[in-house]
């Protein structure tokens, strides 16, 4: 990883310092520490002539840390809460990882959940989060402990049960002049198809009917001259009938002669029968032959009726009734919109009075915590060397057309509730507070964070903090300070810290000294655990610069 070949580091529970000369690569460390906890990965990461790099952190969390216990049964992962938790990543120079937590295969995602939860990395920029409201919301409902952050997941999921009823209904509302013009057009292409009543089939049978009207005169001709043929001739040719009966005479009187003619016979008596009822039906059917022409115009009117609805709602009688249906049922769920809306009218009515009682009481709370957030932070300042700061947090809440009604106000919510939260700071006596941005400088900014800290480090349970040189602009006194409350913090968690400065360094519980030698042409950076008698070394060197001398001793 780097500039690292390979390193292996076991830290101490309370003050861990890591120290080395600018350069040396002592944030690789919190660099391998952080890709290992799902942290982003670039190709400069992998050391010259690798192809990849493998890091893993073995922790021992407590067994009674309720929040890792449920997120890893969320993620399903097996952890036994007495045995360590091992993460492990290994990243190619494509960038594709491999990410395992017990050696189970997980994404980066799940990794950097379950750091999250694991480690609090700071580094020497982070304390400008504390210029974000966002972020200084979420401290101070930090500080109020599960009572608050109950109240706040709580106006949190009624907030959003309540957009979304709102975008429910809204969208039921959309456009009443569309939807009216949409219902009308709907009415009436229901009532076109209604009133024709049409019948599946139909089309079918008046297009047969309407083809024997049309041929009636056709059919009559054709009917009368096969009736003649077969019935009843002329004077030029006797009728199919008396030819047929001719021919069975004829031939029955020589089946006496070959019989064999028999069954020939029998073929001209069943043809001679069959002629005859076929006449029969020839007449019948021709005394039926109706010479309607009004019917034929009323089926031909039908029809077109139907062509009508057929190029306008379907290619089928059977595919407009369907067109039918679906228009009704349009209709019907306009009408059950109406009813919906109304039960929505009623939903968000309850929603809202729940969410702004849930909204006011996690105010109060707030403004409860907010008084004791302000004598902890004054008191970690007093120790910081900066007792004349006044540390307060300002509540804006702000009135809406569209709020929700509380104390006779209609006062603007978010998902966090009413209050916009602010911390305000006042170095000097005298001086109106104003928001931290305007008036910290990056020391004061670093000491305010590591107040925050040492008083968030006794109520939240991640159990390892890493200062990455957040002593950037503090010296002297100040610095003494600073150290002095990171030892103080590494009584409830532990801490690793990288620093420049001997105040801070003097502090460690554990040392290491990280250097960067050459070793057959290839950069290497090496990290030692320091004895007493090294530790007052390095002391010096930090101390009296390059030259080491009895007094820096």
């Amino acid at each position: 990883f780097a500039l690292i070949e390979s390193l292996h580091l076991v830290w101490d529970n309370g003050l861990n310092i890591l120290t080395g000369e600018t350069g040396a690569g002592k944030s690789i460390i919190i660099d391998a520490l952080g890709l290992v906890l799902g942290g982003r990965f670039s190709a400069e990461m992998i050391r010259t002539g690798a192809e990849a790099c493998y890091i893993e952190a073995v922790f021992e969390p407590d067994a009674d840390n309720h929040q890792l216990n449920e997120e890893m049964s969320r993620l399903g992962i097996a952890y036994d809460p007495a045995e360590p938790l091992i993460l492990a990543r290994e990243v190619g120079r494509s960038g594709k990882s491999r990410c395992r937590v017990n050696s189970q295969t997980v994404n980066v995602s799940t990794l950097a959940e379950i750091g999250a939860l694991l480690v609090d990395i700071h580094g020497q920029h982070d304390h400008q989060s504390l210029i974000s409201t966002d972020k200084q919301v979420d401290i101070l409902d930090h500080f109020g402990g599960e009572e608050l952050l109950s109240l706040r997941e709580a106006v949190s999921q009624q907030y959003y049960k309540l957009a979304a009823l709102r975008a429910e209904y809204n969208a039921l509302r959309t456009d009443e002049q569309e939807k009216a013009r949409r219902l009308e057009l709907l009415s009436f292409q229901l009532s076109e198809i209604d009133e024709a009543r049409l019948q599946p089939e139909e089309e079918e049978e008046l297009q047969k009917e309407a083809s024997v009207l049309a041929g009636a005169e056709k059919l009559f001709e054709a009917c009368a001259e096969s009736y003649f043929l077969i019935y009843e001739g002329d004077d030029h040719a006797a009728p199919a009938t008396a030819q047929l009966e001719e021919a069975i005479s004829r031939l029955d009187q020589m089946t006496a002669v070959d019989d064999r003619l028999k069954p020939v016979v029998d073929m001209l008596r069943e043809s001679a029968a069959q002629a005859e009822e076929a006449a029969r039906e020839i007449k019948a059917y021709q005394d039926h032959i109706d010479f309607n022409p009004e019917r034929l115009e009323e089926v031909q009117a039908r029809l077109n009726e139907i062509h009508k609805l057929k190029r306008k709602y379907g290619a089928s009688i059977p595919e407009i009734l369907e067109f039918a249906e679906k228009i009704r049922d349009e209709i019907n769920s306009y009408a059950a919109n109406d009813e919906r809306r109304a039960e929505i009218e009623v939903e968000i009515q309850q929603i809202s009075t729940e969410l702004a009682a849930a909204a006011g009481a996690l105010s109060a709370k707030r403004r409860q915590t907010a008084t004791m957030l302000e004598d902890s932070i004054a008191k970690e300042l007093a120790d910081l060397h900066m007792q004349k700061t006044r540390f307060i947090v300002s509540f804006e809440q702000r009135t809406a057309e569209d709020g929700l009604l509380w104390n006779g106000s209609k006062l603007a919510v978010g998902p966090r509730g009413f209050d916009d939260i602010e911390f305000l700071v006042s170095p000097n006596p005298g001086e109106e507070p104003k928001p931290l941005a305007k008036i910290a400088s990056g020391g004061e900014l670093s000491r305010m964070m590591l107040a925050l800290k040492s008083i968030l480090a006794q109520v939240d349970a991640i159990a390892t903090m890493i200062f990455d040189e957040i002593d950037a602009g503090v010296g002297g006194r100040a610095a003494q300070a600073v150290g002095e409350k990171m030892l103080l913090i590494s009584q409830f968690r532990q801490v690793i810290c990288i620093t420049h400065l001997p105040q801070i360094a003097s502090m460690a519980q554990c040392h290491f000294h990280i250097e960067k030698t050459i070793r057959d042409g290839r950069t290497i950076v090496s990290i030692q655990k320091l004895n007493f008698k090294e530790r007052v070394e390095e002391l010096a060197r930090m101390l009296g610069g390059a030259e080491v001398t009895e007094l820096t001793r």
